[in-house]
């Protein structure tokens, strides 16, 4: 056991003369150094890696899809999620993601992954199955190794910020890592687009491609289904969708069609909030989903960031029916 310790303070010794000073001080710092018990830092953080990987330190449970099933949410402790925001906040986030990539980004939303497509005529959009669990933890070590932290620096990182050896869906630091490890997939499927007059966006897992040939769309689809594979990821064919003029075109919760030539919330949508505003305000009447004003005034809040138009109308009609009220 004497030799077991003895070895990991030589190894924190010298990670921390690899420019790691920093986050060893946050660990020994009050808020993570009294965790689980008073022992010295050196367990503290063997403690974190070798626990924090194998889920020790994460609270599980189910959210139910929009499809249909339900998605696994594995929450971090309190003191393991501090970490992560460190390593967020000093590594993570000084990292540029590629430019294809619009989820998860200081000052950008839907907005930016479908204003790219808006002279298209005809959408391919596809979905990576299990995106967060497809990224491993070698592909998260792999990360951190190509910024410069030697291989053991970059796996005790990697275990802090992966869950039973894969991405989890909850952790701080997961939605930057996806865009990080999702970026040689972009690449190659930006080049291939380029070469053929294809516009492409990725918003987390949803990939949108547009261009106004359809046949073109018809034809590159085997290739993109191989370089996802070959890209470690895997398509979800039960979401691929194909649309062109003739029908309306939803990328991302947004919809373009013939009498609106800007992506927008949709007709449809718009109907469905007239009418549970006036339910709810003449009728009395709540909706299963807009049953408070802090529900439609949230709704409100997202369709100003992606549709001021229709914002505005709503907003006008909503406020019109509240001085009625009163």
């Amino acid at each position: 056991m004497k030799s077991k310790y003895l070895r990991s303070a030589l190894f924190l010794v010298w990670m921390a003369t690899y420019d790691y000073c920093d986050f060893w001080a946050f660990l020994s710092s009050r808020t993570v150094g009294s965790w689980l018990m008073p022992c010295t830092l050196t367990t503290q953080v063997v403690l974190f890696n070798r626990y924090a990987y194998a889920g020790h330190y994460y609270l599980e449970y189910p959210i139910p899809k929009a499809g249909g099933g339900a998605r696994i949410i594995r929450a971090p402790g309190k003191r393991l999620k501090a970490i992560q925001a460190w390593v967020l906040r000093n590594i993570l986030d000084k990292l540029t993601p590629s430019p294809y990539a619009t989820a998860f980004r200081k000052g950008m939303n839907l907005t930016n992954n479908v204003t790219p497509h808006q002279s298209s005529s005809y959408f391919l959009c596809l979905d990576i199955e299990d995106f967060f669990p497809s990224i491993k933890v070698w592909r998260v070590s792999q990360i951190f190794k190509l910024v410069g932290y030697s291989s053991r620096a970059a796996r005790t990182l990697a275990n802090l910020c992966t869950c039973r050896g894969e991405l989890p869906q909850g952790a701080v630091t997961s939605p930057a890592i996806s865009n990080i490890a999702a970026g040689r997939l972009d690449r190659r499927l930006g080049v291939a687009c380029a070469r053929r007059n294809i516009v492409y966006t990725r918003y987390a897992d949803d990939m949108t491609f547009s261009c106004n040939n359809p046949r073109v769309l018809c034809r590159v689809l085997p290739m993109f289904r191989r370089i996802v594979q070959t890209s470690g990821f895997k398509l979800n064919d039960r979401k691929q969708r194909f649309s062109g003029p003739r029908r309306h075109s939803r990328v991302t919760g947004l919809v373009k069609n013939t009498a609106e030539p800007k992506f927008g919330i949709g007709r449809k949508k718009k109907r469905q909030m007239r009418a549970a505003v006036y339910n709810l305000l003449v009728r009395n009447q709540p909706g299963p989903q807009y049953a408070t004003l802090a529900a439609i005034e949230g709704w409100l809040s997202y369709a100003r960031s992606v549709d001021s138009d229709s914002a505005a109308q709503m907003s006008a009609y909503y406020e019109h029916l509240r001085t009625q009220e009163h």
